[in-house]
């Protein structure tokens, strides 16, 4: 029984070590990767020249804030009426 029980423990060892092994492999791959990527890809260009906020934009803002409480508060009579 006993050599059975430590074939057995060898075994887990063994595989749990493999497992490990790989992962480490696969983090060291996918970093590497990361690294490769950040460096040789192009900037986009939305990340070249932001836009800037424009009095228009801050306008619409305030129409969206009033359409969403709209559409809040007919969802809520809603969903008291039913």
């Amino acid at each position: 029984m006993g050599e059975l029980l430590l074939s057995g423990v060898k075994l887990m060892l063994i595989g749990m070590g493999i497992v490990y092994l790989f992962l480490a492999l696969l983090v060291w791959v996918i970093g590497i990767n990361a690294k490769l990527i950040q460096r040789f890809s192009p900037v986009p260009p939305s990340q070249l020249h932001p836009p800037a906020p424009t009095a228009l934009s801050v306008a619409n803002a305030d129409s969206y804030e009033d359409d969403i409480v709209a559409v809040i508060s007919a969802a809520i009579h809603h969903h008291q009426n039913n």
